[in-house]
């Protein structure tokens, strides 16, 4: 099968060879074409991913800041509540009633002719129910002696 002739002849004068050249000549420009389409669109691909990753990147670190934002904001409520609260008992201390009253349930003081008695179930005073958290009162307290 391969050893067929061939039945069309060919002719060879300038009209064949001008188009044969000129089939080739259209044949490599759309050649060159298809290269640099295909460079132009690879080109845009890698704009487009390096523009698309800055992108990601930043509503990544934007969704960080938020949660931030969002921790912060507890913690200032918190620390708002807290603050509220030392206010009240310093706002107590000012009261020589109150800190007398202190003095006596918490380091056994008395007035003339009293006796305490202490009992294992005795609750704790006021101020240190407050600092429990931080442990601020004690703090405070240990620094004033």
């Amino acid at each position: 099968m391969g050893d067929k002739e061939q039945r069309i002849k060919r002719l060879d004068n300038s009209y064949t060879e001008s188009k044969t050249l000129e089939t080739f000549r259209a044949h490599k420009h759309k050649r060159k074409l298809k290269r640099r389409m295909q460079f132009i669109i690879a080109t845009g691909l890698l704009l487009v991913l390096l523009v698309g990753s800055s992108l990601i990147k930043s509503y990544i670190s934007l969704q960080e800041l938020d949660e931030q934002r969002a921790i912060a904001e507890q913690e200032l409520e918190s620390l708002g509540l807290q603050q509220e609260e030392l206010d009240y008992y310093i706002s107590l201390l000012e009261d020589e009633e109150y800190v007398a009253k202190l003095a006596r349930s918490e380091y056994y003081l008395t007035k003339d002719n009293e006796i305490v008695f202490s009992f294992p179930d005795d609750r704790k005073p006021d101020h240190l129910e407050a600092g429990e958290e931080g442990d601020l009162s004690e703090e405070f307290i240990e620094e004033d002696d």
